[in-house]
Parts: C-alpha cells; structure tokens; sequence
C-alpha cells in the first residue's frame, strides 16, 4: 500500500509515533513502514517534479483497522493531526470511522469494528 506525502521527515515521525510501527527500509524519497500483516510505503511527492507524472489518485487513500480510535487519536493529535469526522456503525456501514488529516493535511481513515 502506498501513501503519498510531501515532506518524508514530517511523515516517517508523525506515523511511526502516531501508530507506534518501524520503518523496514528507508531511502530519500521512500520508505515502508511495518504495520503486522502489512507495510505501508510512503513515497514523496517533490514540489518541483510535473504533477501529471507524479501525484497521487484523487480518491485512493489510507484506510487501517484498529483495536480503539480515541486511544490512536490522542497520538494523532499531539503529533499535530486532527480528526475531521466520527461516524459511529449506521445503516450499511456496520463499523466505526474516523476521518483525520495528519499534520501536513494528508486524509486517512481509521475503521473499528464493534
């Protein structure tokens, strides 16, 4: 799974502190980040390089499951993200989701089943 992100030092301290994973490789412009069952690369976008080689798709994003959103959202938020929205299980969506930005305004999501 990728993540694109702009500033890879703001990226690799806000998700490694955020949800507490170690980075299995790391190079200027990539890195992957162990999450268990899955690693998340994240991979920069540099300003200066032609957006229509290089950004990312309009509705692909971040989605992970956790055990318990408040308990990752306090690490969120001291890390310098925010949450935008907590839709509790409803209807056709039978999970909780949080919706954040992290501190540079990258969205994500976090899912808790009930």
């Amino acid at each position: 799974m990728i993540h694109y992100v702009h500033d890879m030092d703001r990226a690799k301290a806000f998700y490694t502190g955020a949800f507490d994973v170690k980075p299995t490789f790391e190079s200027d412009g990539w890195m992957q980040l162990d999450f268990g069952g899955i690693e998340v690369a994240l991979h920069v976008i540099d300003p200066s390089w032609n957006e229509e080689n290089e950004s990312p798709l309009p509705h692909a994003g971040l989605n992970l499951e956790v055990d318990h959103i408040e308990s990752i959202q306090a690490d969120i938020e001291r890390l310098g993200g925010r949450l935008l929205e907590l839709r509790e299980p409803h209807g056709g969506v039978p999970v909780g989701v949080a919706t954040f930005k992290d501190s540079e305004g990258n969205g994500f999501e976090l899912r808790q089943q009930p």
